[in-house]
């Protein structure tokens, strides 16, 4: 058995202290989701300009830190991530549980990330995969856990997209290795997306992963400004990775139910940038199975529309590309951290107080924390959750002095404050 860690002490004192003004939230996140409404103000369009500059440099914010990833068996992740990616795994750390679960007061999993008192982080393993965000894969253990796989057109659906500079290159790799792959790749020649080639896959424990190139850079690009942010940035040799031309994440997709409220969302809170939307698409035929787009490209049904694609810059780092279906079978519910399929966003801020306080002006619905971790590998990060309107969970993570694994680490993490801004166009 595992022997777990448990909050006591100093921690516990700072915890309690912490945890007490969230017991009176009022609304729940859920409640918020089904009604549409979320716990911030209403801005206008002019406040917002006003007031953008000021807020952002405020929340202080640099990039994607990681993407944060549950999945049923943390080693069989790790191993496929290792062997089919070339991935890096610098940094675990765990288990954690409660030292009960009786005591309100003492519910560390749910006042901090949202789970059933008795859950269980079994492990946390961080991964780097070139250079951008990196992934933290995270196994727990629940009694309401929900293990199944979300696909890419519930409300759960997300994806991992890597950036590689010959996509030919890259498939065959994939394939070789005997990833499962879906159609492609494909390349967009039409619209504002113009420019870039992409191809899906699944792994075994649920997650797709996307590769995706634009060498030329895509066709938005003449009248944006800036662009989209790419792991080009941080140069075009592949690192700490097996895949040929594989430069790191290039974004995260998540799919939301109200595509303009998330992006609404992203913009006001997080000062993101939204520089190309695209859509819809469907199939034109969704009784022959040769034309059946959605379900070869994406692993969904074929009746299923996927309405907008928008794509948010949030810093420098890799991007967020929300997605907005319609589906006959879709699953219109959010997964705890705890279950299969969850996901985060970690975004790195340079002062956590500062950027706490922030989002606690916006009236973003805040958890337990900031929480500073003073033990063990990941010593010297401090850390807080918050909960979207839209069912996904955005972490605040800082380590300004770094963290204690680096002491020995041969590859450390990828970190966000070493992403280059880039060209104002991804073509150069």
């Amino acid at each position: 058995m595992r022997r777990y860690a448990v909050i006591t002490g100093v921690w516990l004192t700072a915890l309690m202290s912490l945890v007490a003004p969230q017991a009176a939230s009022g609304t729940s996140w859920r409640q918020e989701a089904a009604s549409g409404n979320s716990a911030r103000p209403a801005v206008s369009s002019e406040q917002h300009r006003g007031r953008h500059h000021k807020g952002y440099k405020m929340l202080g914010l640099v990039g994607m830190d990681h993407v944060g990833l549950t999945v049923p068996d943390i080693d069989e992740a790790v191993q496929w991530f290792q062997h089919n990616v070339g991935c890096a795994a610098p940094l675990t750390f765990g288990p954690f549980a409660d030292p009960t679960t009786s005591d309100p007061s003492q519910n560390f999993m749910s006042t901090l990330l949202d789970v059933d008192p008795a859950a269980a982080i079994e492990q946390i393993t961080m991964i780097r995969c070139g250079r951008s965000s990196n992934i933290e894969l995270m196994e727990y253990s629940a009694p309401d856990q929900r293990r199944s796989h979300p696909l890419n057109s519930d409300w759960s659906g997300h994806h991992v997209a890597f950036y590689v500079t010959d996509i030919d290159a890259a498939v065959a790799d994939f394939q070789a290795k005997g990833v499962e792959k879906y159609l492609g790749p494909v390349p967009v020649t039409d619209g504002p997306a113009a420019g870039q080639s992409i191809n899906y896959f699944r792994t075994p424990f649920g997650t797709y992963i996307e590769l995706i190139s634009y060498p030329q850079g895509m066709a938005y690009e003449k009248s944006a400004h800036p662009a989209l942010w790419s792991p080009k940035a941080n140069g075009r040799r592949a690192s700490v990775t097996s895949v040929p031309g594989l430069l790191g994440v290039d974004h995260v997709g998540i799919t939301v139910p109200d595509l303009p409220a998330a992006k609404a969302w992203f913009t006001d809170v997080l000062g993101c940038t939204s520089p190309l939307s695209f859509g819809p698409f469907l199939d034109s035929s969704t009784t022959d199975p040769s034309q059946n787009f959605m379900s070869l490209l994406l692993g969904v049904r074929p009746e299923t529309v996927l309405n907008q694609i928008t794509m948010m810059r949030c810093g420098n780092g890799a991007n967020i590309e929300l997605f907005d279906y319609t589906a006959p079978d879709q699953d219109r519910t959010f997964r705890k951290n705890s279950d299969w399929g969850a996901k985060h966003l970690a975004f790195y801020v340079r002062d956590m107080n500062s950027a706490v306080a922030y989002m606690q002006a916006k009236g973003v619905y805040k958890l337990a924390g900031p929480l500073t971790v003073t033990d063990g590998p990941a010593a010297g990060q401090t850390i807080n959750y918050f909960r979207t309107p839209f069912g996904t969970y955005v972490e605040l993570i800082s380590y300004p002095k770094g963290m204690a694994y680096e002491a020995s680490a041969d590859i450390p993490l990828w970190d966000p404050r070493d992403n280059r801004p880039g060209p104002r166009s991804g073509r150069h």
